[in-house]
């Protein structure tokens, strides 16, 4: 029989998955910068010290929130942009895509776009740079591959990059499915 070693102090009595279900729809629905330790606590029912022992920092806590909204939302695109057969069919699933996520969830938009604009701290500010154009790579590269120019494909990407921050914001903002899908209609 092998014995195992308890870990010392009392066990956790909260779900560390849970809670970051919990942070992520904070930090969805009022941005990093507006949620506060004090704020994550008090939605996930710990002290400071049992969200700073399973999760680090406040920034650790975003950091996996990021992650597992990025796993939720990746193979979404992912699909949308190997079935385009064109550049206007990559716009036009890229977006209809976009547009979908973002109205699902009570219109919260992208997180990643919202933080973007609205974060103060410079780190995180380049962290999420550093997603958005990972993604917008990966959309060149199939514009490419699709037969565009380098130079068309940084324009048709940075064309949709562009309206799926308009398309996030104006779901934030609570604009509804119907007129977004009608402006996303004009714009595809």
């Amino acid at each position: 029989m092998i014995a195992t070693e308890r870990k010392r102090g009392r066990p956790r009595a909260f779900d560390a998955e849970t809670g970051l279900d919990i942070a992520l729809r904070a930090f969805a629905q009022r941005g990093f910068d507006a949620v506060g330790v004090a704020d994550l606590c008090a939605l996930m029912g710990v002290k400071p010290p049992s969200l700073y022992a399973a999760y680090g920092s406040k920034r650790d806590l975003f950091d996996r929130a990021v992650a597992r909204y990025g796993a939720g939302t990746a193979a979404v695109y992912d699909a949308a942009i190997a079935q385009a057969t064109d550049l206007p069919d990559l716009r036009r699933r890229v977006l209809t895509a976009a547009l979908d996520l973002y109205l699902r969830d009570a219109g919260l938009g992208c997180l990643v776009i919202s933080t973007l604009s609205s974060t103060a701290d410079p780190d995180l500010r380049d962290a999420l740079s550093d997603l958005v154009a990972a993604r917008r790579a990966g959309m060149i590269a199939r514009a490419i591959a699709l037969g565009a120019t380098r130079p068309e494909a940084e324009a048709e990407v940075m064309a949709i990059s562009v309206a799926m921050m308009g398309l996030s914001a104006a779901a934030r903002a609570g604009l509804g499915a119907e007129p977004l899908r009608a402006a996303l209609d004009r714009l595809i």
